[in-house]
């Protein structure tokens, strides 16, 4: 009995120290905040990119949450990236995000960041100045070029075409990136470039002028940009979007309050890369500033969507949009 007590403390003292380690290793795990992989675009989204890049500005990073990025020229790429598995949450154009609904995609829509506002700017469609085309009228037979098909270019151009007599068989329409778009204009690789800010802002600078706009598309307030995550990752990690969308909250407040700040960070990271006195001094989106969803503009778009072709049914966008994640 003696020996198997001492067997029984020696294997005890032996175990202690292995405990421990079990132990410190489980708390610095649980310590860790996760990394929520994030999906981003190449336009619009100013105050978003201002966060991945300066989460200080925020009070949850590091403590809920941390980011990992990755940047797309088109929204078709990012949706497919997301659909894969390899996104946790990601920016999406509003337009796109409705015809992955009405097609079954599974997904809730957490946040607003950027409008189609008569409230701010909304894109433009543009040609040289000494382009040929005066109105949209003229552009049968010509080059268009989107950033993606089944996004919000690709619905603004098909519903503009429509209501002015023409259709998307009258026109090519060529997807390219954003950054591409002026260069192809001017070097007559296309007729016509579809430009959010800062683009338009450029382009305009380089001699372009507007033909056509989203509103003659779609003739009223529009989501532009929203937040999309998946339902079980939403689930498995409330806290952590939780933290993210509070500290987005924080951004767009920040981004409003000290633009020239807030844009001379993005050049100086990178995420613009255009001059700064063209930067600052261009027209902003509208943004709601609690970054809520409209939920009645995303109804009307969907009709829109329906009416032109885009979707061949509606979705039932209820149980696709989930603002609890949201400060209240």
């Amino acid at each position: 009995m003696k020996r198997n007590r001492e067997g029984l403390l020696s294997w005890a003292r032996a175990a202690v120290p292995l405990l421990v380690a079990i132990v410190a290793a489980a708390g610095a795990a649980q310590a860790e905040p996760p990394k929520i992989r994030v999906g981003i675009g190449a336009a619009a989204e100013d105050p978003f990119w201002l966060l991945l890049i300066k989460p200080d500005i925020g009070t949850a990073y590091g403590k809920a949450y941390t980011t990992e990025y990755t940047r797309f020229p088109g929204a078709d790429k990012r949706f497919q990236a997301f659909e894969a598995g390899a996104l946790d949450v990601s920016t999406a154009s509003a337009n796109a995000a409705l015809f992955a609904a009405a097609e079954g995609v599974q997904f809730k829509i957490i946040a607003s960041v950027a409008r189609e506002s008569p409230r701010g700017f909304y894109t433009k469609f543009m040609v040289m100045n000494d382009s040929p085309i005066k109105s949209i009228k003229d552009v049968r037979g010509k080059i268009i070029s989107i950033n993606g098909f089944s996004g919000s270019g690709h619905l603004w151009v098909r519903s503009a075409l429509e209501r002015n007599g023409l259709g998307e068989k009258d026109v090519t329409l060529v997807p390219l990136p954003f950054p591409a778009q002026g260069e192809a204009v001017k070097s007559g690789k296309i007729d016509v470039g579809m430009f959010p800010q800062p683009f338009a802002e450029l382009a305009k600078r380089d001699g372009l002028r507007t033909v056509f706009t989203s509103k003659d598309g779609a003739p009223f307030e529009e989501e532009l940009i929203l937040l999309i995550a998946k339902e079980e990752y939403l689930k498995e990690n409330a806290a952590a979007v939780r933290g993210l969308l509070a500290d987005t909250v924080r951004a767009l407040d920040f981004y409003a309050k000290h633009q020239r700040e807030s844009k001379e960070a993005l050049i100086a990271n990178k995420m613009v890369r255009l001059d700064p006195a063209i930067y600052i001094a261009m027209e902003e989106y509208y943004r709601d500033p609690e970054a809520k969803v409209d939920v009645e503009a995303l109804e009307r778009m969907q009709k829109n969507q329906v009416a032109a072709g885009f979707q061949k049914h509606s979705a039932d966008l209820s149980k696709y949009i989930d603002l609890g994640y949201l400060p209240k």
